[in-house]
């Protein structure tokens, strides 16, 4: 059996930063197929493969555990009591936000002249629809399942372990955190990688309202280093997009 490479871990910023370039630019490529059939969740799927491939790759090249990119329940109560706590902070507001913006955001920035973004803003109505035979439940039990299961598998498992797993902890050897936040230290490299994630939402579709994932990323960011695992960040990550996913079905357009 081959003795592992020598672990260095200011060596490694290097290769986590080529890393994460790989991932923005295979997502810039990703992103246009989008729209075609077949081809376009064919390349998502590839896309989020590379994102949880990449780190268990360099896990895998230094023989280290999964405890190397925070993968471990040693604090799963405490990723778990967080995840409700903040579920339970964030949730109301975020709903009453959403409504607010999918019902009045086009109005109010025509109202104040930002002519130049009107067309990026929904113009909905509040409009929930009722299952209302057994075929309609099922369907709908179905959506919500498949939904859920995309959100935290196939998005938050992998972005979470790339981005809070991997990236994050490489940075933080170039700038350590001094910082405490509740708890938890902060620093210069949690922005970082906060840009990052919001950069790869933003590539392809060059949308400045994708940039938003930035904000919830700091709070992702904030769980890792609480508990030194990324399980907390998945579960809060894919509950905060089956909550956009859910309520975004609420609304018809005008």
């Amino acid at each position: 059996m081959n003795s592992p490479p020598v672990w260095k871990p200011s060596a490694e910023v290097g290769t986590a930063c080529r890393l994460a370039a790989v991932v923005l630019l295979t997502l810039l490529v990703v992103k246009p197929l989008g729209s075609i059939p077949w081809l376009g969740p064919l390349a998502f799927t590839l896309a989020a493969g590379l994102q949880l491939y990449l780190p268990i790759w360099r896990m895998d090249y230094y023989h280290f555990q999964y405890d190397f990119l925070g993968l471990h329940f040693t604090h799963w109560r405490d990723d778990l009591r967080w995840v409700l706590v903040l579920c339970a902070i964030t949730f109301p507001p975020f709903v009453l936000g959403h409504h607010f913006f999918m019902t009045e955001a086009r109005a109010l920035a025509a109202q104040f002249g930002f002519v130049e973004i009107i067309h990026l803003l929904p113009n909905h109505r509040f409009s929930p629809s009722i299952p209302s035979d057994i075929t309609d439940w099922l369907d709908s039990i179905q959506w919500f399942t498949v939904m859920a299961a995309t959100h935290l598998l196939g998005v938050a498992l992998p972005e979470e372990t790339f981005y809070r797993g991997y990236l994050q902890p490489r940075l933080e050897v170039l700038w350590p955190p001094k910082r405490r936040f509740f708890g938890a230290l902060m620093g210069k490299a949690v922005f970082v990688t906060a840009l990052l994630f919001a950069l790869g939402h933003f590539l392809g579709e060059w949308n400045p309202l994708r940039l938003g994932p930035f904000f919830p990323a700091l709070i992702f960011a904030w769980q890792r280093n609480k508990t030194g695992s990324i399980w907390g960040a998945i579960l809060f990550h894919g509950a905060c997009n089956i909550l956009g996913e859910v309520l975004f079905s609420l609304y018809a357009p005008n």
